[in-house]
């Protein structure tokens, strides 16, 4: 058909529905919590679930209490954004395939609208505690030198949000007018495509969640503040080491409100004392080692790893350049804010909150267990397959993980499965999220790599169905060696065909969700954004189908999503800066001669890479690998040949970055299982039974290692795994 539709959003229309329709929402939710709605189901978030732990909790003031009613009602109001865009995807895709109408001003709108989301957000993911460290030492310290460390690195976060909050109101404010603001600007800027939308209100998000951020970290230092006096008066014995930290900090914070001094009065002529432009001399060698020798110790001081980098990257161009290079801030953050792809993370993150709170998640988990029950080691086995369909539904890399812990452990416990055999197939499980299809790792890795997103997907799909099928043969060996280790479902329990059909039945609505939503990427006839979208808008109908579709449960999918993909999107802001100023300073060409330099051929410089990024794995989160690793990496990979080892078939020029990048996938699942802090182990964690030690899950992990490693090596010995299927798709 082919009926023009020529209608374009108005503009004050599209502002009005984001301002009118959060309250509207607001209103429904409270009235339906009022009368007695419950939430149903778990949490999909991306947090490592901790286990409850007896901890001081400080009383606040009436700022924090303030701080936090602003950050609370905030991130709400944005939270329930995320419910306009399955709508607004599904729209665009119908009228263009359906009328021939397609349209520019849905894809712009729901980024614009994502980008400013991702910014208010930030200050609510902190007073939530959404925001991920890395607890290396940090959590392994007195609670007095855990509350000193707090106050020493609450600096950074300070050098960064009071950073943003400068540079992001001069962003905003060149993009109004001169007749307000002062300085030279683009007047009443707007985007560029017919739709024409002005970019303020966007860019003056920039500035206010930074001040918001900065309200939240203020009543965040009140609260260390008091944690801190708490504990002094609590520990009597070493007590040196902590005021030695606090006096550290002191000292920090006196040398930033001096320099803040510094650039408010001066513009080209520092003061006496001043650092600025200090380390211009430094060269690019001995930069790499100051830079990445903060980075490592303030990471393992337990500040989360948003405002490590952000913060260190502030400081580092103050110091090594000057105080216009801190304008850099909003130009790194603003093309991440609104950069189309990335808009597919809260989509696919509310789609399996979403299908989580319908209850599907326990269905998919009780069908394939009646179906795959009565073999040995079935209920391990049956885990895998779920959480294998799990990953295709939803895409987010820890909702496997804690959802499965929460339902499937039990089960295994319950059946005397071994605990390291029922642990080890729950993380091993929910790791393939990074793989299947649609995940969000590949998502990121393609903005960041600049590679299609479609062909990741289809390049990971048979190296993760490998792997899920050699998690599913190491389980049922090991019920075939020793029944006791994972015996079969009690014969009582077993169902015959027609109650297995009958649990498919029920299951008919997500399959289909699923061929909807990769079939439209894999063939091409929608982005994987707006893939996502429909999904989300697919993943609504199956709720409702299940009438689980309340208000309780949008709420909480709504809020799930926003601090999920906060967390995510703030860890990017942050890294961009960091890693940004970097390759600005030559790091990427530093890395690539030392690594070329080394004498080695292109699998040895292939398998240097695997090395550093599993190391990294033990340590830091994926998101803050990719960014640190991927934009140094690929430049120097892309070059290079490889004619295959051992006599195998090599990769052709044109598939090199396809391989690397879904290689690359295959490494970024060994480092959540990585000891001694993968995250899925601390997802895993937070909901196993209080006898289960991290020594038990920690062994649990090695032999699921172990099968990641050789997947990783087939991978690698034979590319064909990876780009028959794109080759045979796209050609």
């Amino acid at each position: 058909m082919n009926l023009d539709i020529d209608f374009v959003l108005p503009h004050w229309l599209y502002w009005a529905v984001l301002a009118l329709l959060p309250l509207v929402v607001m209103f429904c939710v409270d009235r339906s919590f009022r009368r007695g709605a419950v939430v149903s189901g778990g949490d999909t978030a991306e947090i490592p679930a901790e286990a409850p732990v007896e901890r001081y909790h400080p009383p606040g003031n009436v700022f924090t209490a303030v701080s936090d009613s602003i950050s609370g009602f905030f991130g709400r109001y944005v939270a329930y954004w995320s419910m306009i865009a399955p709508f607004a995807y599904t729209y665009e895709v119908l009228v263009r395939y359906a009328f021939n109408s397609p349209t520019n001003w849905v894809h712009e709108s729901m980024t614009l609208m994502f980008g400013m989301q991702y910014l208010i957000a930030g200050a609510f993911a902190l007073r939530e505690g959404g925001h991920v460290r890395v607890d290396i030492l940090y959590q392994r310290a007195r609670p007095l030198t855990k509350a000193a460390l707090d106050l020493l690195t609450s600096v950074f976060f300070f050098i960064f949000t009071l950073g943003l909050v400068a540079t992001g109101w001069k962003f905003f404010s060149q993009s109004v007018s001169d007749t307000f603001f002062f300085g030279s600007s683009y007047a009443n800027e707007t985007s560029f495509t017919e739709w024409a939308i002005e970019f303020y209100p966007v860019k003056f998000m920039l500035f206010f969640g930074a001040l918001l951020l900065l309200m939240q970290g203020i009543a965040q230092l009140i609260r260390d503040l008091q944690t801190f006096r708490h504990y002094r008066a609590c520990e009597r014995q070493g007590r040196g080491f902590a005021h030695l930290l606090v006096a550290l900090g002191a000292v920090l914070a006196a040398w930033m409100v001096f320099e803040i001094v510094n650039i408010s009065v001066t513009d080209y002529q520092s003061l006496a004392g001043s650092l600025e432009n200090s380390l211009s001399s430094v060269g690019i060698g001995g930069l790499t080692l100051v830079m990445f020798s903060s980075l490592m110790v303030v990471l393992v001081a337990g500040l989360p790893l948003a405002f490590v980098t952000g913060g260190l990257g502030v400081a580092f161009l103050y110091l090594v350049g000057d105080q216009a290079m801190l304008n850099l801030m909003p130009s790194r953050i603003f093309p991440m804010m609104t950069n189309y792809q990335l808009s597919a993370i809260p989509l696919f993150i509310f789609m399996a909150a979403v299908l989580e709170k319908a209850g599907i998640i326990e269905e998919l988990f009780d069908t394939v267990y009646k179906w795959m029950g009565g073999l040995k080691a079935g209920l391990a086995i049956a885990t895998i397959i779920a959480s294998t369909l799990l990953a295709a539904m939803v895409g987010v890399i820890g909702a496997a993980v804690v959802t499965m812990g929460l339902i499937a452990l039990p089960a295994m416990l319950k059946r005397n499965y071994d605990p390291e055999i029922a642990i080890g197939s729950i993380m091993a499980g929910g790791t393939l999220g990074i793989l299947i299809p649609p995940s969000i790792l590949a998502i990121i890795y393609g903005v960041i790599a600049q590679q299609s997103v479609g062909e990741l997907y289809l390049g990971s799909l048979i190296p993760g169905l490998l792997l899920a099928g050699m998690y599913a043969l190491y389980c049922w060996l090991r019920g075939t060696i020793n029944p006791k280790m994972a015996p079969p479902m009690p014969v009582e329990d077993r169902v015959d065909t027609g109650e297995k059909l009958r649990l498919l039945r029920n299951m008919l609505a997500p399959i289909v969700l699923v061929i909807l939503v990769l079939g439209i990427i894999f063939t091409g006839i929608a982005t994987p954004v707006e893939a996502a979208g429909i999904g989300t808008f697919g993943a609504l109908v199956v709720a409702a189908m299940h009438r689980r579709l309340t208000w309780a449960n949008l709420h909480a999918a709504c809020m799930t999503t926003l601090v999920a993909s906060a967390m995510v999107m703030w860890i990017i802001f942050g890294a961009s800066i960091f890693v940004g100023f970097y390759i600005l300073q030559g790091g990427q060409d530093f890395v690539q001669a030392l690594i070329s330099g080394a004498g080695l051929g292109p699998y040895g410089v292939l398998a240097v890479m695997m090395i550093l990024l599993i190391a990294l794995g033990m340590f830091l989160d994926w998101v803050g690998i990719l960014l640190l690793a991927v934009p140094i990496f690929v430049p120097l990979i892309q070059p290079l040949s490889f004619d295959g080892l051992l006599g195998l078939p090599g990769v052709g020029a044109g598939d090199v970055s396809l391989w690397f990048g879904v290689i690359y996938l295959v490494n970024m699942q060994m480092s959540f299982l990585s000891p001694p802090f993968g995250y899925a182990l601390f997802y895993i964690k937070g909901v196993c039974p209080p006898h289960i030690t991290m020594a038990q899950i920690f062994r649990s992990s090695l032999p699921f290692l172990g099968i990641q490693g050789v997947g990783l090596l087939l991978v690698i010995l034979f590319p064909a795994l990876i780009t028959y299927l794109p080759n045979l798709v796209y050609g």
